[in-house]
């Protein structure tokens, strides 16, 4: 039996709901067989582990993100590539302008960080339990992030694009910008709060709590990017970049080489002027993406 387009006439909140039931039942799947790979959490820190762990996580991004956007591209229209967005022309402009934009608001980021920290500590004394397990919670994502990122061998460098920064930025844009936010902006018929809403969820799902606001922040670029280009290969770019700067700089040929300590970089201190600066320069760049991407230029 030929599934393919079954849902095409269905209302944007039925499709919805039906992609989020093939999230969930392709999440059970790749829990299982990631599950397998994965090393007992006793040993998860053991170097001989560590492979068995990138494909342990290899496997979850791909059927949590990739696999259900796939299934339902299929389902849902007899174009599968037309659901998600993607155009066949990536203007050569829009690289650079990303590239810029990524690497000049970092600063904006890290201050960012810097709020998320405040705001949680003004509240820990309201929500002691819950801020003691987000605590607890951030220190094991940033103790298995570095030990994912420890990289000796340019072979371990390339492993960890591949798997750090392209799969993720594929599978997370296949589901948030090309379904989620193009759903939701059919649902609720508003561009601003289907990137708005998209990038809480985008945010929110990471758990990783003292990075939601440089997360949601990320989350908004992203949505901007795609929803002025009308192509998701900005955002993937965009994802990518981000990604990878962050692959590349715990590379020990680079981090050995530079006077900070790459892994401490949040706890940098950003003044308000530094982070002023940072958005005002990316906000410059993003006003040529606009004029760049103007439709009526196409």
């Amino acid at each position: 039996m030929n599934l393919k387009g079954i849902l095409q006439d269905k209302s944007e909140s039925l499709k919805l709901w039906y992609f989020v039931l093939l999230v969930f039942i392709s999440s059970f799947i790749g829990i299982i067989f990631s599950s397998i790979m994965s090393p007992a959490e006793a040993d998860i820190f053991l170097e001989e582990n560590k492979n068995k762990l990138k494909i342990s996580q290899f496997i979850a991004s791909v059927f949590v993100f990739i696999i259900p956007c796939i299934l339902f591209s299929y389902f849902s229209s007899k174009d599968s590539l037309n659901v998600f967005g993607f155009r066949s022309r990536l203007k050569r402009q829009n690289i650079l302008l990303i590239l810029f934009m990524i690497i000049f608001i970092q600063p904006f980021v890290v201050f960012c960080m810097q709020l998320n920290t405040i705001f949680l500590h003004s509240v820990s004394e309201y929500i002691p339990v819950i801020y003691s397990q987000m605590e607890l919670m951030e220190d094991k994502a940033a103790e298995l992030t570095n030990f994912f990122l420890s990289m000796n061998s340019v072979w371990d460098l390339i492993l960890n694009l591949f798997l750090i920064a392209l799969i993720p930025a594929i599978g997370e844009e296949l589901f948030f910008r090309g379904i989620i936010q193009k759903k939701l902006s059919n649902i609720l018929k508003s561009t601003h709060l289907s990137v708005i809403i998209t990038s809480c969820i985008f945010s929110a799902i990471h758990m990783q709590f003292f990075g939601f606001l440089p997360r949601l922040l990320l989350g908004i670029i992203l949505g901007y990017l795609f929803v002025y280009s009308r192509n998701l290969c900005t955002s993937i770019l965009a994802h990518f970049i981000n990604n990878a700067l962050g692959v590349l700089l715990m590379f020990s040929a680079f981090s050995d080489n530079l006077n900070t300590d790459i892994t401490n970089l949040e706890n940098t201190e950003i003044s308000f002027l530094q982070a002023f600066f940072s958005v005002s320069v990316v906000l410059l760049f993003f006003y040529l993406y606009i004029k760049v991407n103007n439709p009526k230029s196409d």
